[in-house]
């Protein structure tokens, strides 16, 4: 009889999360660490990762941290020689880092655009290139591109965050056809909105009730629930799963 449950064990493996001082990438961080990975972390604000580097540190996994602007694709190849010096592999990359402005089309203004498109598709795509050379010269890698429910079911203000996504969706599907070749697994992940503490700020009231009257499940997505997904598309019990993107929306699009 196989133990199939061994293909979600993650332990001693070294994963890169990217925006991971706060929101969902806080929360992958810390829910990889305590699934026994060890983690590279980065974002621009490094005293917040040294706060996320404390509670993940309390898992007894190795944790490091880099303070990196990802618009820049030297900064990328600076995380790249950084890993390859202090680990020489990474097994798994979570593409998380974004930056969103809700507005109406008519009013974005060229540095939303720049700088939405340059964090959240530029820089996705300049980390999977750097990360995943890595990952080819070990034969292995999974990684994992954040999208958005967003990237199918559209709602005004988030024009250029809708189509961000929808890129990520495609050149997710792109990838994992190119790099195949090289053991390199790229699924996409895209959640619903997500209980953490700056949604809890902004989602309030009649807003609140809009978006949980979207959701068949009823609820928002917790951390939990990506954390799952994350563990899942990380692990060996996907290693016949890429070009895919899974939705955790407790049904948004379905219903969409």
């Amino acid at each position: 009889m196989q133990d199939h449950y061994k293909k979600f064990d993650l332990t001693d493996k070294v994963a890169l999360i990217t925006g991971a001082s706060e929101g969902i990438g806080r929360d992958i961080a810390i829910g990889l660490s305590e699934a026994g990975v060890d983690i590279i972390i980065c974002s621009r604000r490094e005293e917040k990762l040294l706060e996320v580097k404390e509670i993940a540190e309390k898992t007894g996994r190795k944790v490091q941290t880099y303070a990196i602007d990802i618009q820049n694709v030297s900064e990328i190849e600076g995380l790249k020689a950084f890993i390859k010096a202090k680990t020489g592999k990474v097994d798994i990359l979570i593409n998380n880092a974004g930056y969103a402005v809700t507005k109406p089309a008519w009013d974005v203004c060229e540095n939303d655009w720049d700088t939405m498109v340059d964090t959240g598709f530029k820089g996705l795509f300049f980390c999977c290139q750097a990360i995943g050379s890595i990952m080819r010269e070990n034969g292995y890698g999974k990684i994992i591109n954040l999208s958005s429910t967003f990237s199918q079911s559209i709602v005004p203000g988030r024009s250029v965050y809708a189509g961000i996504k929808a890129g990520i969706d495609h050149l997710t599907e792109a990838l994992a056809m190119e790099w195949a070749p090289h053991g390199i697994r790229v699924n996409g992940l895209a959640p619903t909105a997500v209980n953490t503490p700056s949604r809890q700020v902004t989602l309030q009231g009649p807003i609140l009730e809009k978006v949980l009257a979207r959701i068949p499940l009823g609820r928002l997505a917790t951390p939990g629930d990506l954390i799952g997904a994350v563990i899942y598309l990380s692990s060996e019990a996907s290693d016949f799963v890429t070009g895919q993107t899974l939705f955790v929306d407790g049904g948004w699009v379905a219903a969409s």
